[in-house]
């Protein structure tokens, strides 16, 4: 929990520096806010791996393909980032960046869940 304290108390501290320099200079207050959400994303990516290590133990005492678990946490990944970035662009006025970044990272969770949904059907297909 020590991390997500640290997570919180940097997190309100950004915002606040953001609003108290936003008047003056509000591109000073977007390169801030990308500093402090790039700082807070490698605090959760700590937590973030420990977790990884965790679903892939269990995925392997239980016998779980990586082919199948490997997709999963790429999508979570994308999604992650995917909404960091768009709401990056919401905060600078820039909602159509906004909606062609969380198009993209769309794009690129259906590219990755592909092969994960063609094994799927081909198990589906044999069944019947």
């Amino acid at each position: 929990m020590d991390i997500v304290t640290r997570i919180v108390i940097l997190g309100i501290l950004g915002a606040i520096l953001c609003l108290l320099i936003r008047k003056g200079s509000p591109e000073l207050a977007l390169v801030l806010a990308i500093v402090v959400s790039l700082l807070v994303l490698a605090f959760a990516v700590q937590v973030a791996g420990t977790i990884v290590d965790f679903v892939e133990a269990l995925a392997q005492a239980v016998g779980l393909s990586s082919a199948v678990l490997t997709p999963v946490i790429r999508i979570v990944g994308i999604g992650i980032i995917t909404r960091l970035g768009a709401d990056v662009c919401k905060d600078a006025g820039q909602s159509a960046i906004a909606s062609a970044i969380e198009l993209a990272g769309t794009i690129a969770a259906m590219y990755i869940v592909m092969p994960l949904m063609r094994t799927v059907f081909e198990m589906i297909g044999g069944l019947l």
